[in-house]
């Protein structure tokens, strides 16, 4: 068997020789489309089918919190501890926060890092250890034992050279010194984007107030417990934390999602759809190739049946053109894997990418599997009915037709070959359907109304390191003269300092109106944000109604902060205030017409939802999009900046509009902060023409990618009608002499076969357009402003694939009009 399998093998390469045009074409379509579904499944194996690279991955949930609004929320860190102490499914838990920005430092030039403060047992619960060095050790979250440091391996690679040397030396963060413990390996990824791990202060006084919430947990389950008896547990203690404490955690609940669920449930479906995509360019490829050599093995009848005549039996015939095929699959596979090879190097190496990375995406023996088994089942699909076609032969009549007669397929092969064309015509409809979908719904987003003016603005960020700005007036007293510096800057038409860009999110909470008493206001979120008087003017966010902030206003915000500080040091229980405290706030058109529908809210006043301080409407601007283009408009409240600066790390966001190109200010603003304080640095320089540019990213990128396939299973489904048409017109050159000898017309000669190509385009056309109405049902969510039955979108894309379907059939039929009688009856 192995004997006639090499000859099988042998005997293909030569026939493959003979015809290089066919092997080329046929090699370069199977390896497009075997590289594109080997490249999107190593995507999806990574993500969706890969282990997470951590011990017992399956005992590993994220462990969330629960108000009144609808979602999962952060932890406020009494609460935190209540559950770690209290907990009997969990083995462990461990706390961290989300990527903060830092300095990092060997020398006096600073530069910025990603960092994650972590619970000591961070490492242990994942089940990893560094690379190099140790993980945190017990007592390393205490105040004073925590300047200690484990870094990324990128991280190391880069500022410190990879050099094994970094152990043990110190770091300058935020200029204070910390120690290099360890280094991970080159996977860890986890969370995303993080460059360096330092301990997090699990004092009471670090883990802050019951109700500030803000930082995430994971866990570890006991064996033999659940996700469902771990939520049990915890939702049972949250509620006994609700009766204890009806202040802070009123409403407060408990959610436990396992992490793999966490990581990878918001990308399942985008990978999913673009596996379902790259699955149809495919199934067109096969059906191509499949036409191919269905017109080839119909030129090889005679040899055929020569062959059987000589003894072959029909079983032997079958193995050798499908031994052809698979081997036609197999060198396409191999071109294919380069290609592939080389798309995943590009997507490993890219900066940003919408799926999770915690396992490296790269070409591993399940891949490699993957491929290879694919290959083999597409050369045995789109070989089959070739060669079941050539070894049902009619050996009388195939020997009794001349040499140079040509039969056309009959019956049932010719409804087979027709068939094929049809169903590349609709597979192809039904992704161009999807990448239609998918553009307009870009175009929506690059058009969406974000409620800023990005054009010529700027923006930056920086932190303050509280260790050396301990005192409200010192902090401000810094973001003072930054600002005066820049708004003086060259070029600089309006300067302005917030603590949350459009688009990115923020802090949020619930308010209290006196007089309101809708239920859905007791559920609704407040974004918060603390700007300086400019910052609408930088913006481009028009006032509606009332007054901006003024100097007087940031003035009386920053006594009203450090009064509230002082008190809250002397008590920080206390559940009453002085009356000369209250703040002022500018509201946006959302919050307006939510809580004061109808009415002019400039002077009211209204309260969050655990606070007795007032605070005053001063003026109504209009809405931004705070969490993301797609999301809605939200209700917003602006604060004075001074407000802000009793944070722990006080965060400013410098925007700059400028009357020249934005990049330019960016020397300037890096020159100036080192004047004040050479230890800081600048994070984050962008234009917010980028800022939205990165919200849209995977939407973009999702576009490119279904477009590329559409346009892909295009090109395919025209190559199958030319090729079809093409062939039919070579096997009709006979008949069509004789009809023009007998007076036919040139354009009844071209209606004969365009009239062909039209009723193959059609009924593609009709099939597709059923089969898109279904697909695209479950793109809704991948979708902005447009439906998943966009009659625009199915009309454009039925035009499209129509115009190209006959323009790839035009060169076939314009060779059957010029076909001449005398030549095409010379050989009777």
């Amino acid at each position: 068997m192995l004997d006639k399998l090499l000859q099988d093998m042998r005997f293909g390469i030569r026939i493959l020789r003979k015809s290089p045009g066919f092997a080329v074409v046929a090699v370069l379509t199977l390896a497009l489309g075997i590289g594109a579904n080997t490249a999107i499944f190593s995507v999806i194996d990574a993500v969706l089918l890969r282990p997470l690279p951590f011990h017992d991955q399956d005992r590993l949930v994220q462990l969330w919190e629960t108000e009144s609004a609808p979602g999962n929320y952060p932890f406020a860190g009494p609460d935190y501890m209540d559950w770690q102490a209290q907990t009997k499914t969990l083995e462990a838990t461990s706390a961290y926060t989300w990527p903060t920005a830092m300095s990092a430092s060997t020398a006096a030039e600073a530069q910025s890092v990603a960092a994650i403060r972590t619970q000591a047992n961070f490492f242990s619960v994942l089940g990893v250890q560094p690379l190099l060095g140790r993980a945190f050790a017990p007592g390393e979250n205490e105040p004073g034992n925590n300047h200690v440091a484990i870094l990324s391996y990128g991280f190391w690679q880069t500022f410190l050279g990879g050099r094994r040397e970094a152990l043990n030396k110190t770091l300058l963060l935020d200029g204070e010194a910390y120690t290099v413990i360890g280094v991970m390996p080159s996977w860890f990824n986890f969370p995303n984007r993080a460059e360096l791990y330092v301990p997090m202060d699990m004092s009471t006084k670090g883990m802050h107030e019951r109700g500030s919430h803000w930082f995430r947990a994971l866990g570890r389950l006991k064996p033999g417990q659940t996700v469902a008896s771990a939520h049990a547990e915890l939702a049972a203690i949250a509620k006994n934390l609700e009766k204890q404490y009806p202040d802070s955690n009123e409403k407060v609940g408990a959610s436990v999602v396992s992490l793999r669920e966490q990581l990878t449930g918001s990308s399942r479906t985008q990978l999913l759809v673009i596996l379902g995509a790259v699955g149809l360019v495919l199934l067109v490829a096969c059906f191509n190739v499949a036409n191919l050599l269905l017109a080839r093995a119909t030129g090889r009848l005679r040899e055929i049946a020569l062959r059987a005549v000589l003894g072959a039996s029909r079983r032997r015939i079958v193995r050798q053109l499908l031994t052809e095929s698979v081997l036609l699959s197999l060198i396409g596979a191999g071109l294919g894997l380069a290609g592939a090879w080389w798309a995943i190097t590009v997507v490993q190496s890219a900066s940003f990418l919408p799926v999770p990375r915690t396992n490296p995406i790269q070409m591993n023996w399940t891949v490699l599997l993957f491929t290879v088994v694919v290959s083999a089942l597409v050369g045995v699909v789109f070989g089959l009915a070739p060669a079941l076609q050539a070894s049902r032969l009619d050996l009388g009549e195939e020997l009794k037709s001349g040499a140079q007669a040509v039969l056309s397929p009959r019956g049932w092969h010719r409804w087979f070959r027709d068939a094929l064309v049809v169903g590349e015509v609709a597979l192809s409809l039904a992704l161009l359907a999807g990448a239609g979908l998918l553009i307009r719904s870009f175009q929506k987003l690059r058009t969406a109304e974000t409620g800023v003016d990005p054009e010529n603005v700027m923006t930056l960020e920086t932190f303050l390191p509280p260790s050396r700005y301990t005192s409200l007036p010192a902090r401000r007293a810094f973001f003072d003269q930054l600002l005066e510096r820049v708004e003086h800057m060259p070029g600089v038409a309006v300067a302005a300092i917030a603590t949350e860009l459009p688009l990115e999110g923020g802090n949020n909470g619930y308010i209290k109106v006196d007089g309101d008493a809708d239920p859905a206001h007791e559920t609704l979120l407040v974004e918060n944000n603390y700007v300086t008087p400019n910052y609408f003017a930088a913006m481009g966010i028009p006032l509606l109604a009332g007054s901006l902030f003024s100097r007087a206003d940031m003035e009386q915000a920053a006594q009203a902060q450090q009064k509230l500080s002082e008190l809250d040091k002397q008590d920080p229980d206390r559940k009453s205030f002085p009356p000369d405290i209250f703040f002022t706030a500018v509201i946006s058109r959302t919050m307006a017409q939510t809580f004061w529908p109808g009415q002019n809210p400039v002077g009211r006043n209204y309260r969050s939802s655990h606070g007795t301080i007032p605070i005053r409407v001063i003026g109504v601007v209009g809405d931004v999009s705070t969490w993301g283009v797609r999301e809605k408009s939200l209700p917003e409240a602006y604060f004075a900046f001074p407000r802000s600066l009793d944070y722990d790390r006080p965060f400013g966001a410098i925007v700059l509009r400028t009357a020249q190109a934005p990049a330019a200010t960016l020397p300037g603003v890096r020159n100036h902060l080192r004047q004040l304080d050479s230890s800081l640095s600048v994070f984050h320089p962008r234009t917010m023409s980028e800022v939205i540019a990165e919200n849209r990213q995977d939407a973009a990128i999702q576009t490119w990618l279904l477009g590329s396939f559409a346009g892909l299973a295009l090109l395919l489904a025209a190559v199958g009608l030319y090729s079809v048409l093409a062939y039919l017109v070579n096997q009709r050159t006979r008949e069509i002499g004789i009809r023009m000898a007998l007076g036919a017309q040139q354009n009844h000669v071209l209606g004969l076969v365009m009239g062909h190509a039209a009723k193959l385009t059609a009924l593609g056309i009709v099939a597709g357009v059923a089969g898109a109405l279904l697909l695209t049902r479950f793109m809704e969510s991948l979708l902005y402003g447009v439906k998943g039955r966009d009659p625009v979108t199915f009309a454009a894309v039925v035009a499209v694939l129509a115009a190209v379907a006959l323009l790839a059939c035009f060169v076939p039929a314009r060779r059957a009009m010029r076909v001449d009688p005398m030549v095409a009856l010379r050989c009777e």
